[in-house]
């Protein structure tokens, strides 16, 4: 296998449902970790789309787990995280990779809804002082610990919040990016 290995990890990908967030649970399991491919939507058609990408991916390797959820909906993204966390058992990573395609600019209501995750996920990447990445529309946000702080006021938190920018890039080329971010390879850009 070439580039980072993630044998071990334990990783949730918000947004799966879009053609990115498939390319990045498809990526992380590839590298080799056991993933949670979460729909942000309870629309039918994604929830079969990330159900039948996790039964592609799983393996005796790794756990690939599927779920669909409204991600507007702050009740149902706190239930999804623990009842992810608990199944993967624990968190390393969560991306987040819903809503991209509805924001041209990473306004007001972007970040609030990252920030509902970075909240119900905080506890459990904590503990492993895991690697919350979200996608941006352009590298106006820096990869680096300081976003955290920055845009979303969560100084002094043991997990590493990091941006990746998805303008001008393919899917796979942001999965790849992605995948080092969660390895902890210092520049994701």
């Amino acid at each position: 296998m070439s580039g980072p290995d993630l044998a071990g990890k334990r990783v949730l990908v918000l947004g799966a449902e879009t053609e990115v967030g498939n390319a990045v649970v498809s990526a992380v399991a590839e590298a080799g970790a056991s993933v949670a491919a979460v729909a942000a939507t309870s629309d039918a058609e994604a929830a079969f789309g990330v159900q039948r990408l996790a039964r592609r991916l799983a393996s005796g390797e790794r756990k690939v787990i599927a779920q669909a959820i409204d991600a507007t909906n702050e009740a149902a993204v706190r239930v999804m995280v623990r009842q992810v966390s608990k199944e993967l058992g624990g968190l390393d990573g969560v991306v987040y990779c819903a809503f991209i395609v509805d924001v041209i600019d990473f306004g007001e209501r972007l970040r609030e809804q990252i920030l509902r995750t970075v909240k119900f996920s905080a506890k459990e990447l904590g503990r492993t002082r895991g690697h919350f990445v979200f996608l941006a529309p352009n590298d106006r946000i820096p990869p680096t610990e300081s976003v955290g702080e920055k845009w979303f006021g969560i100084g002094g938190s043991p997990m590493v919040v990091l941006g990746v920018g998805i303008e001008g890039r393919s899917a796979d080329q942001v999965a790849g990016k992605v995948v080092r971010a969660i390895a902890g390879e210092a520049d994701s850009r």
